[in-house]
């Protein structure tokens, strides 16, 4: 898993007006999504049973040291720390799902502060275009700045957007939060 670059680069925290790469002609090509605020886990499925449920790991300072720098999945357990995810699990329906590992974003009432206001938690999988699409998403750092805060959920009730996610035609994807400005 790698983890998705946001457009711009970064100063003390906050992006500043330098895109990442030369992406503004490849972000209005490409789909916009909702980035919703969760915790990133993967089901491995089997005869539409999952088999295994994982959740991300990021890399701590001293792996940073290292040089380790992208996320990874670990088993969860059964056990208080990630019980939730399990619930949101319970609550998905894995019907529509072939055999193999899908990546997705667990989401609801105990998960990360529910965010979205949701009334139980589940997981919304990527690869199942599950996350609502945003048309006409502006991409310049002036336009975003104003237009990110004015955004409702498509997705959640009664609340703000956490962000756009663009996946790029060539397989790409890059990110922007509201909170980064």
């Amino acid at each position: 898993m790698r983890k998705i670059k946001t457009i711009f680069e970064r100063q003390n925290g906050k992006v500043i007006n330098v895109f990442v790469e030369p992406l503004q002609f490849e972000l209005q090509r490409a789909k916009a999504t909702e980035k919703l605020d969760g915790m990133n886990v993967r089901v491995t499925v089997r005869n539409g049973t999952c088999v295994r449920l994982e959740k991300r790991r990021n890399p701590d300072k001293i792996q940073k040291h290292k040089g380790i720098i992208e996320p990874w999945y670990v088993d969860t357990a059964i056990s208080s720390e990630d019980k939730w995810l399990n619930d949101a699990l319970v609550n998905t329906d894995l019907s529509q799902l072939p055999d193999g590992e899908w990546s997705g974003e667990a989401l609801g009432t105990n998960i990360q502060g529910n965010p979205l206001n949701l009334p139980t938690n589940r997981i919304v999988f990527f690869t199942l275009n599950q996350a609502p699409v945003f048309e006409n998403v502006p991409t310049t750092y002036e336009e975003l700045k104003v237009w990110l805060p004015a955004q409702k959920s498509k997705y959640g009730n009664d609340c703000g957007i956490e962000g756009i996610v663009w996946h790029c035609e060539n397989g790409e994807m890059y990110k922007i939060k509201t909170k980064d400005f």
